[in-house]
């Protein structure tokens, strides 16, 4: 598995068009591959984390940079993410 994070500052965390691109998400094609996505705010910094069954899934949707949900969520928000790609390497399952 792969963890996709991107994450970018925000003046307004609570700011209605963040709800609007993210509602974009939701109701939008996924891209091969994606198991999960989160979206977190804290502090004034907006995070996407994204779970990938396999690196090339993630790069093939990196490639389409439109189909990769971080970068249409961030463009949508008018936001520069920064983005880290890292590879799961033990994973501990809730009850």
């Amino acid at each position: 598995m792969i963890l996709s994070m991107a994450h970018a500052p925000v003046d307004d965390p609570d700011a209605s068009f963040i709800f609007g691109a993210w509602s974009n998400i939701v109701v939008g094609e996924r891209p091969v591959g994606l198991i999960d996505c989160y979206l977190s705010r804290g502090d004034d910094i907006l995070q996407m984390i994204s779970i990938w069954d396999n690196l090339e899934n993630h790069d093939r949707a990196m490639e389409m940079t439109k189909n990769h949900p971080t970068f249409g969520f961030f463009e949508a928000c008018g936001l520069d993410p920064s983005h880290t790609v890292q590879q799961v390497i033990g994973r501990l399952v809730g009850a």
